[in-house]
């Protein structure tokens, strides 16, 4: 609203004949019209007028008396006049005086503000900077950890080799025929001090979609000239030579380590089985480093289930079954391969972490004394999933349908495969 528009509705509500400004009456109700007209157009309290207004009102009233006192000529009015006049320069310059104290007090404020926000930022970095810190620590305490369990494996692995002599190194062109003895020895040996360890995947697939909602996770070996190393081959000679606990300690430990690095749009909702063989659960140096790497990777819990044989974990006592409790308190499932009869306390299994069992199609199916049926109730009594393997027909695929079992594992739904780079 302009102050003209405020003048007008102003003098529009005053009465149509003012007393005249030679009466005190006058002079002082034109004086608080000029200010009810300032106030209006920027209100503030009369309250909180400054001392700044109180003494333009009274140099007004000094310059109008000087006016009529001193000018020649000079009637009421026109003394009246320089006196709103000296009035209206005072009320300017307290506009300007309040407007300059009222930009310097928000510039403070401002300022202020730009202080605490740069408190903030520095906070706020100073936080960021600890929580990487700590984050830097604890990957640094997981790095060591690893690196900690594979020198000490690979330290055992060179003990063992050199036990069992060292000749002079063949080389291993990549044309040549499978390598034997000593040979593949070294090769082995080889392939696990490289790292050369690769993670292959079979699924385990729902019925009846075939839909994959695990992956079998197994470990093969390569060697300089990038040929696969499969157990069968090694594990005689591993055998002979006391590498076995070395090499499943190694296998099993990169197939968590991949699981755990790699997590891609592939592995969304997926889980894993990963083979515990019996010389990794008796062999307490390394399980006890292999377990607290798992404690600083629980999240991995979810996601990988840890297989036995069915017959080593009946068997199970001392300290193999106290490396097994060890998994399941820290959140790990297990599972029992190659059952062959359920001739056993199907609760206490399940109590021991147990989560699922895998019977071969062929007994399941076509053994009179075990009806597929039957099995999957029993199981599903005592929580445990049943998993139908080695299905390699469409026949098999029918019969486990008709007796709705759920999951299932076989060649006919997929063989081991390579795990993408990407994956």
């Amino acid at each position: 609203m302009t102050r003209w528009r405020v003048f007008r509705m102003r003098m529009a509500g005053l009465p149509r004949s003012l007393p005249p400004l030679t009466e005190p009456k006058g002079f002082w109700l034109t004086i608080g019209a000029v200010y009810a007209i300032r106030e209006e157009a920027d209100p503030m309290p009369f309250a909180a007028l400054s001392m700044f207004h109180a003494a333009s009102v009274l140099f007004a009233a000094a310059a109008a008396v000087a006016a009529f006192n001193l000018v020649p000529d000079a009637g009421v009015n026109e003394a009246a006049f320089v006196g709103l006049c000296v009035l209206l320069l005072g009320v300017t310059l307290a506009e300007g005086a309040a407007r300059r104290m009222e930009r310097r007090t928000l510039m403070e404020r401002i300022d202020l503000e730009r202080r605490e926000r740069e408190a903030q930022y520095r906070t706020v970095a100073m936080l960021t900077s600890e929580i990487e810190t700590l984050q830097q620590s604890r990957d640094k305490g997981e790095l060591v950890a690893e690196m900690r369990l594979v020198r000490s494996q690979l330290s055992r692995l060179k003990e063992r080799a050199d036990e069992a002599g060292r000749p002079a190194a063949i080389p291993l062109p990549a044309p040549a025929p499978p390598l034997t003895g000593q040979p593949l020895l070294e090769a082995t040996t080889e392939a696990l001090r490289e790292n050369r360890i690769d993670l292959y995947l079979q699924p385990v697939v729902r019925l009846p979609q075939r839909r994959a909602v695990f992956h079998e996770c197994l470990t093969r070996l390569r060697d300089g000239a990038d040929r696969i190393i499969t157990p069968d081959q090694y594990m005689p000679i591993a055998e002979d030579r006391g590498l076995v606990n070395a090499i499943d300690n190694l296998s099993l430990f990169r197939c968590v380590q991949t699981l755990k690095t790699r997590r891609g749009p592939d592995m969304a909702g997926i889980g894993f089985f990963c083979n515990l063989s019996p010389a990794t659960l008796d062999d307490d140096e390394f399980f006890d480093q292999f377990t607290e790497f798992l404690a600083g990777n629980r999240d991995l819990a979810d996601r990988i289930v840890f297989e036995v044989e069915a017959a080593r974990l009946l068997d199970a006592g001392g300290r193999m079954q106290a490396n097994l409790d060890a998994l399941r308190r820290l959140g790990f499932r297990l599972s029992a391969d190659h059952v062959t009869s359920l001739d056993m306390d199907l609760n206490e299994i399940a109590a021991r972490g147990v989560a699922f069992m895998k019977i071969d199609a062929g007994p399941l199916i076509g053994d009179a004394s075990m009806s597929a049926g039957s099995v999957r109730e029993r199981l599903q009594a005592a929580r445990t999933t049943l998993i139908a393997s080695m299905v390699e027909s469409e026949d098999q695929v029918v019969e486990l349908v008709d007796a709705e079992i759920g999951l299932a594992q076989g060649y006919l739904f997929g063989e081991p495969r390579p795990m993408r780079p990407d994956a």
